[in-house]
């Protein structure tokens, strides 16, 4: 899971910068920018934080009518500013292209294999140079990306810019990720999720719709359909955690949605609680929805410590280190009262079992565990990084209360599939990592696992 963001127009390095500040939350191993500069592409691409990887001084100097960028979560190539780290530019007999992209490509090992005639340890590497490859020998880059849907079996949301000068973006068939561009005039802007794009003004954006391309070469847009029909699957995990509270994902407020979950997981309970608390920030929504069906007192217990990150797709070297730092506890909120904590999902139970045990250190008379999604017991090939389950709380363990007792915890309630369905409000969902089916028939959970498995 990553974010990307592109921008043709004045200033577009400098705006497609703030695009990726706005998308820090999709990733935080790697920032990379590219432009183009005298019919040349130019590319940027270092390790941390987009403020710290480049500068806004760095950005300012550069001068450009186009540019795309990416913050990086890996799940194959490299943490960090390593192989995978993106954009990612390429040149061949006079064609070049630079690409980002959100997503996973389960197939790119074969892709290498059977297109590129090579290994390459990397699946946005293999989906840039399968761009390119198709690039030279159609002659046009949307005819290129057209031509991924009925080659990759995965996910992609992607941006690629070439020196025509020209930006494509596209969804793949199955609409996995999230993908949003606003059209004005001669101003095109991309970002994966809609709240970036009302940050920097663009009040009136459009969804990229599955197996949607459109292309824009400074003159005219074009949008035009890859003829590829998936099963729509949108990842649920975009509503449940990753996409920010303010932002739109198939017409649904992901906000709404979170309320929605935490509402569902109340009217399943019959725990007396005195006050119910979020895990900051993503359990927040939950919790609100809980307190309102539960008719308890909603406050702020934990308080986040600002500066470690999302912990989830921290890589695992640190991960640990930050979980034990992440929150304080206001006493005075938890002390002597029976508590649910409310947080959006249950993976590794790392960061859970800790909250339970300092809640329990500052007074706290009972901790009740509240999720709002349903326990997670299956690998996630499609760019979440859980792809093994052995990682998995809920796949460890063959009961609640055993997780209950492993969090120290006084009980513990997950939501439903059910319950999440009603709470996203969509027909179709991807949902394989609670319950097993996968969008695309024939995964092999076994072999998958050792592809994707890089710790």
């Amino acid at each position: 899971m990553c974010g990307i963001a592109a921008y043709y127009g004045p200033n577009a390095p400098l705006n497609t910068y703030k695009l990726l500040v706005e998308l820090q939350h999709r990733g935080q191993e790697s920032a990379g920018i590219s432009i183009l500069s005298k019919n040349s592409i130019k590319t940027i691409v270092r390790p941390g934080y987009v403020l710290t990887a480049i500068s806004p001084n760095e950005v300012s100097k550069l001068d450009s009518q186009v540019a795309i960028g990416h913050v990086r979560y890996s799940t194959t190539g490299e943490p960090g500013g390593g192989i995978g780290a993106q954009p990612i530019t390429l040149s061949s007999n006079g064609r070049s292209i630079s690409l980002a992209f959100n997503g996973n490509i389960i197939n790119y090992r074969d892709l290498s294999k059977e297109f590129l005639n090579s290994y390459i340890p990397s699946d946005a590497e293999v989906l840039a140079r399968l761009v390119l490859k198709l690039y030279e020998e159609l002659g046009d880059v949307v005819e290129a990306v057209k031509n991924l849907a009925s080659l990759v079996k995965g996910s992609y949301s992607l941006v690629v810019l070439t020196p025509e000068p020209r930006v494509v973006i596209a969804r793949d068939p199955w609409g996995f990720k999230p993908l949003t561009y606003s059209f004005s005039g001669d101003v095109l802007a991309t970002a994966s999720e809609s709240s970036a794009l009302e940050v920097l003004g663009f009040d009136s954006w459009s969804e990229v719709g599955p197996g949607t391309i459109v292309s824009f070469d400074g003159k005219s847009l074009e949008v035009v359909d890859s003829g590829v029909r998936g099963v729509f699957s949108p990842c649920v995990f975009e509503y449940v955690y990753f996409s920010r509270p303010d932002s739109v994902f198939n017409g649904v407020q992901v906000h709404e949605a979170r309320v929605r979950m935490g509402m569902y997981v109340g009217g399943m309970d019959n725990v007396d609680v005195d006050v119910v608390i979020p895990v900051p920030d993503s359990g927040r929504s939950a919790a609100l929805g809980y307190s309102i069906v539960r008719r308890v007192l909603f406050d702020e217990g934990l308080i986040r410590n600002r500066y470690t990150g999302r912990s989830f797709i921290t890589t695992p070297d640190v991960r640990d280190f930050i979980s034990d730092v992440k929150y304080g506890v206001i006493k005075s909120v938890v002390y002597g009262r029976r508590v649910a904590v409310v947080d959006d999902s249950l993976i590794r139970g790392t960061t859970m079992e800790r909250i339970v045990k300092i809640l329990k250190c500052r007074g706290a008379k009972e901790v009740h565990v509240r999720v709002a999604s349903p326990p997670v017991k299956y690998p996630c090939f499609m760019g979440v990084d859980f792809p093994t389950r052995r990682e998995l709380i809920a796949s460890r363990y063959d009961d609640v209360g055993s997780i209950s007792k492993y969090l120290g915890a006084d009980s513990l309630l997950y939501n439903t599939v059910e319950g999440l369905r009603w709470a996203a409000k969509l027909s179709s969902l991807c949902l394989a990592c609670y319950t097993g089916v996968y969008p695309f028939k024939d995964i092999n959970i076994e072999v998958l696992e050792k592809v994707f498995s890089r710790w």
